[in-house]
């Protein structure tokens, strides 16, 4: 099994966005998108393999919206998907029904954990955290929350990981936009976490400033799909 990452395809297939505001508005590498995350997908991504999406999955606003989207990213190869929640996710399933009409190759995490073919995941959305500049008073609830959900979300993957590390799927970066740690990395770090996977950056300031690679132990893997040319990249795990 191979590990790969895509994060914020923003999938937008039947809901309203897709005429309104297509996302070549947020510049030309976004013309057509779905087409280059087709195709970099189908050219890597063999039938056995993992693929992590870190969030901001579709536009869609209600769950029965997001399924054309849910389908289509269901259907290329990959034995499994596993989500997070993005800040753009209001789609995402609340209650039995809606949570049974999941496609069967998507896994979503929301302060769980799951292990899959020797590896342990786990995640939440996360959040921006007082540490970023763009932190306003009203985002201390959503920070608090999911810090918590992080918390439950490792400590989950503690009581099954069994010495084979943790690899964690966070949409909100555990640094800031400037490139500081943030409460989140230092959650992190108190458990044995061999990787973390995130988007959410669009800015090449971002991406720039964002962790990458091995840092003290922890690998971490910036996934944005603008960034990565919209094709999965495969994380060294």
């Amino acid at each position: 099994m191979t590990v790969w990452a895509l994060s914020d395809p923003h999938l937008s297939f039947t809901d309203s966005f897709t005429s309104a505001k297509p996302m070549h508005v947020f510049g030309e590498r976004w013309r057509n998108h779905w087409e280059k995350i087709e195709r970099g997908w189908r050219s890597q991504v063999a039938a056995n393999d993992v693929v992590l999406v870190t969030g901001d999955v579709s536009w869609a606003r209600r769950f029965d919206r997001s399924l054309p989207d849910l389908e289509w990213l269901a259907a290329l190869p990959g034995a499994a998907k596993l989500l997070v929640r993005g800040n753009h996710d209001i789609w995402w399933p609340q209650g039995e029904a809606e949570w049974a009409r999941l496609p069967p190759t998507l896994t979503l995490l929301g302060g769980t954990a799951v292990e899959m073919q020797g590896r342990v995941f786990c995640g939440t959305g996360g959040w921006l955290a007082p540490q970023d500049p763009y932190f306003e008073p009203l985002d201390r609830p959503s920070f608090e929350r999911e810090l918590a959900a992080l918390e439950r979300a490792l400590e989950a993957a503690a009581a099954l990981e069994r010495g084979r590390g943790i690899h964690v799927l966070i949409h909100f970066s555990p640094h800031t936009s400037a490139g500081t740690p943030t409460d989140f990395d230092r959650l992190l770090r108190r458990y044995p976490v061999r990787s973390a996977t995130f988007g959410h950056f669009h800015l090449d300031t971002e991406w720039e400033r964002a962790p990458r690679g091995l840092i003290d132990g922890i690998h971490y893997n910036l996934a944005s799909a603008d960034y990565l040319d919209f094709a999965p990249v495969r994380l060294p795990i």
